[in-house]
């Protein structure tokens, strides 16, 4: 696993930045935000195998959500000029995580807003050629063949990590393609625990964070606050989920679990705001995950 941090960006410069192994882009607040997120896909995905169709839906499904980021802009900062947004602006994220069915590739657009123009998300299944809001969000449903959602979210980028939602889909991987980008960390239960406290405390939610640890027992526990706690223990780790229970995952997806426990922890703060899953279509349970 690569360090905690290795190298933030504010999104006043140009480039990206790799936060834990997710790397972010923050996208321009104008017309050219389609094309730029389409630019930065391909280069995401140019070593890792996809055929040629797979990265035409890519292309087309990255540019549908980046152009909908036009329409999310309540929260940007700048720092006086106007010409480039030092908080807020809509970023692209990508990283890969295990799945069920071995890998993926996921493909995420934040922008910094919780809600929706439209108020409630929209519905593809009830999406037509003559609506109005949603046939971005219908055109990524069919191309992911389901694997897709929304949920809310922090920043990554920025001099502070607003508050929005990620729009993602993910594309399968093939499984040495996959393994190869996660790696394969060798970490104790309490390194586990450190570098998941530091990707949650550089996305803005460590102040109630409390760690505790026993290394002899090979156990460390995260409270992040109060109905929000995550255990590292045997390879796995596990944390309290909003519908009850505990979402799993191994210490190879300690970026999927930053991301989820992220998405826990504002959840818990703005519940009315909740976008896990998608009304009529498909189960967030695929944004979770079960643990490998």
């Amino acid at each position: 696993m690569s360090a905690i941090l290795a190298g933030a960006a504010a999104t006043s410069g140009p480039g990206s930045a790799r936060t834990g192994s997710c790397q972010a882009w923050p996208l321009p607040l104008d017309g050219t935000c389609a094309g730029v997120a389409r630019r930065m896909f391909r280069e995401t995905v140019a070593d890792l195998g996809l055929g040629g169709d797979t990265i035409h839906d890519g292309v087309t499904m990255v540019s549908e959500l980046a152009a909908n980021t036009l329409h999310a802009q309540g929260n940007v900062e700048f720092d006086g000029s106007r010409q480039r947004p030092i908080t807020g602006s809509p970023e692209l994220w990508s990283y890969v995580r295990s799945c069920p069915t071995g890998y993926e590739l996921v493909c995420k657009v934040f922008d910094s807003q919780r809600g929706w123009k439209s108020g409630a998300p929209p519905d593809p299944a009830r999406v037509t050629l003559e609506s109005i809001n949603g046939r971005g969000l219908r055109v990524v449903s069919e191309m992911s063949d389901g694997r897709w959602g929304h949920h809310l979210t922090r920043a990554r980028l920025g001099r502070w990590k607003v508050q929005g939602k990620a729009v993602w889909f993910a594309l399968p991987l093939s499984a040495a393609r996959g393994a190869a980008r996660l790696g394969s960390p060798q970490l104790s239960s309490c390194q586990a625990a450190k570098e998941l406290e530091g990707l949650l405390v550089e996305r803005g939610i460590g102040q109630r964070l409390v760690r505790s640890e026993e290394s002899v027992a090979d156990i460390a526990v995260l409270s992040v606050r109060r109905d929000l706690t995550v255990w590292c223990r045997n390879g796995t780790i596990s944390w309290t989920a909003a519908a009850g229970g505990y979402e799993r995952r191994t210490f190879v997806d300690l970026t999927e679990v930053a991301e989820q426990v992220v998405r826990a922890h504002e959840e818990l703060d703005h519940p009315a705001d909740m976008t896990g899953g998608v009304a009529g279509g498909p189960s967030s349970a695929l944004e979770q995950g079960s643990a490998s």
